[in-house]
């Protein structure tokens, strides 16, 4: 995405967000929001949307349905998309309004990358510690099994990173050894 692109996405967030945090709505649009990117992550919505050889109307129903389940709000916001022609960046649009959501309300996702599974009792300390060493509240957690780390763990949140892995100390190793 160009500059240019990614400025006007920005527009579009940032106006949504405005929306919901002065109706207080962050979380329930937060939901709503989640949801439609699940279908996105599930289908080609996005490149059904973004194909010029595709008629404006089929384009225009696909919106539609996501606004039949919507708040008034996204509802609202779906609409101005249509309208401006904008439902080829509506993926990229939604990306950013959750970024901008966790911003306002300085709640973030983390993202743990472990060799195995881990117990609800670490995931749980792994949440507190997060909330206390990167100042933030903690959103969903997401966890993804890499048995390439070893043992240990990758923690991000907040484009913040802690990587206790034992792969990435035996680089670190590796490199010292140079």
């Amino acid at each position: 995405m160009d500059a240019k692109t990614t400025a006007l996405v920005q527009v579009y967030a940032k106006s949504l967000v405005e929306i919901a945090s002065d109706k207080a709505i962050i979380p329930s649009l937060r939901q709503e929001t989640l949801a439609i990117l699940e279908i996105f992550k599930t289908t080609d919505i996005a490149s059904f949307l973004a194909n010029i050889s595709v008629p404006k109307s089929e384009k225009i129903q696909i919106v539609r349905l996501f606004q039949e389940s919507s708040s008034k709000e996204l509802n609202n916001f779906l609409e101005v998309i249509l309208q401006n022609d904008r439902e080829a960046l509506l993926k990229e649009i939604l990306l950013a309004v959750l970024e901008e959501m966790d911003k306002a309300s300085n709640t973030y996702d983390i993202l743990v990358k472990s060799a195995v599974n881990l117990s609800s009792d670490q995931k749980e300390r792994l949440l507190a510690k997060v909330s206390q060493k990167f100042g933030i509240k903690a959103g969903r957690l997401i966890e993804e099994v890499d048995p390439s780390l070893i043992a240990g763990f990758i923690l991000q949140a907040n484009n913040q990173v802690i990587d206790t892995s034992i792969k990435q100390q035996l680089q670190q190793l590796k490199m010292n050894l140079k």
